[in-house]
Parts: structure tokens; C-alpha cells; sequence
């Protein structure tokens, strides 16, 4: 018989216990209120940019997220005022993701840039964006609107920082917020009506941009 491991060491006394694996402790953190905020805001950016307005419902977002619902209306109250906080949060990214001016570029490379740039945050954002654009599922909501406004307001502002305009008149303004009207028909036939691909929509923008900039407002103008 083999010898056990305390006679072969010549030390007598009880068998040493068999190791067990040592387990990590579960650590579980209470998320502080602006914490449980920005993860619900998270996950309903997600469903409604995956989801149409009306499909989505505040028990859906609070299934997700798990928190019970009553959570939701607690920070945001409706759904329609979630939906808002969503959208505003949509056009304040989008902002910051805009370039800043960079004299090194042509005006025709500034005005590629900025079509891309916009294409990429429409294609990622789409199902939100047509709804607010719509405001699709309560009719015209006038706060709605003046957030949907105001960012093409902040947009034409930005276009004209970065394509370097030094004295811009009220009439390059206008001709820029007829172009943000282009640029949202032009995506929805890319992105919904399926009938233009994103090459042909990036090349109507960009030729439109560069030609409503440098031959359409200055004949405009001199009306």
C-alpha cells in the first residue's frame, strides 16, 4: 500500500483539506440617479433609432434597461418627453462630431467632408431622425419642432464656419436652409424610399452645396 503524503514526511496529524478554488466576490454597485439616467437614455436612443416611435413603449425601454417602469416616468415622465430628451441628445452629437474649419482644404474637399460627415450621422441615425422630422406618432409637436430648428439653425451656422465664409448674408443663409431641406429628401430616398444609393446621394449634395455656395446665392444676391 502506498504510503500516505504525513507518513512519507514523517509527520503525523489529521489529513490537510483538499483546496478548494478561491471564487471572486460579486461586486454590485448602486448606479447613482445621473448614472441610471444616462443608461436609460441609452437604451432608448438605441430602440428608437432601431424601432418606429409608435412600436416603442416605455414597459419595452424599462424591460431592456431593467428598471421597473414607473423609473422611467420618474426621470422623464412620458414617452413623448423621453423621445424628446433622445432627439435632443441626437442633434448635440451630431454638433460636436462636425469638423472644425481647416484652411489646408479646398473649398470643394470642405464641402466633401461635411456631405460625408452627415451621411454617416443620417445612415446611423435614421429611424430617429425621420421621426423627429415627421414627428411621427403625435402629430406636429411644436417643442419637437423648435429642438429639429434649432439644429438646422446651429448646422448653417457651423456650415459657414467651416467653409471659411467671412461676411455671410441673410440670403447664404437661406439658400443653406433650403439645402438642409435637400439633404433630408435626398436621405430619405437613400434610406427609405430606397430609389438612390448613398454614392449618388453623396454626389447630388456635394455638387449642390458647392454650387448653391459659389453661383447661387452670389446671383441671388444681386437681385
Amino acid at each position: 500500500m502506498a504510503a500516505s503524503r504525513s507518513e512519507q514526511s514523517g509527520k503525523s496529524g489529521p489529513p490537510e483539506p483538499a483546496r478548494r478554488p478561491s471564487r471572486a466576490k460579486a461586486s454590485y454597485r448602486r448606479l447613482t440617479p445621473d448614472e441610471r439616467r444616462d443608461q436609460i437614455l441609452r437604451v432608448a436612443r438605441r430602440m428608437f433609432t432601431e424601432v418606429p416611435y409608435a412600436d416603442v413603449s416605455t414597459a419595452a425601454i424599462a424591460r431592456e434597461t431593467g428598471v421597473q417602469r414607473g423609473l422611467i416616468h420618474y426621470y422623464f415622465g412620458t414617452k413623448r418627453e423621453l423621445f424628446l430628451k433622445v432627439v435632443q441628445g441626437l442633434t448635440a452629437t451630431a454638433a460636436v462630431q462636425a469638423p472644425p474649419p481647416d484652411e489646408r482644404l479646398t473649398l470643394p474637399e470642405t464641402v466633401e467632408l461635411c456631405v460625408n460627415l452627415f451621411l454617416d450621422t443620417a445612415e446611423a441615425n435614421a429611424v430617429t431622425w425621420f421621426a423627429a422630422l415627421d414627428a411621427e406618432g403625435f402629430g406636429q409637436d411644436p417643442e419637437l419642432l423648435r429642438i429639429v430648428n434649432r439644429f438646422r439653425d446651429q448646422t448653417v451656422e457651423h456650415m459657414l464656419a467651416v467653409m471659411r465664409v467671412p461676411e455671410p448674408t441673410d440670403t447664404l443663409r437661406a439658400v443653406l436652409r433650403v439645402y438642409s431641406g435637400l439633404a433630408d429628401a435626398a436621405t430619405r430616398q437613400w434610406l427609405q424610399e430606397k430609389t438612390l444609393d448613398r454614392d449618388q446621394v453623396h454626389t447630388l449634395l456635394a455638387r449642390s452645396l458647392l454650387s448653391m455656395v459659389t453661383d447661387i446665392a452670389p446671383a441671388l444676391e444681386k437681385h
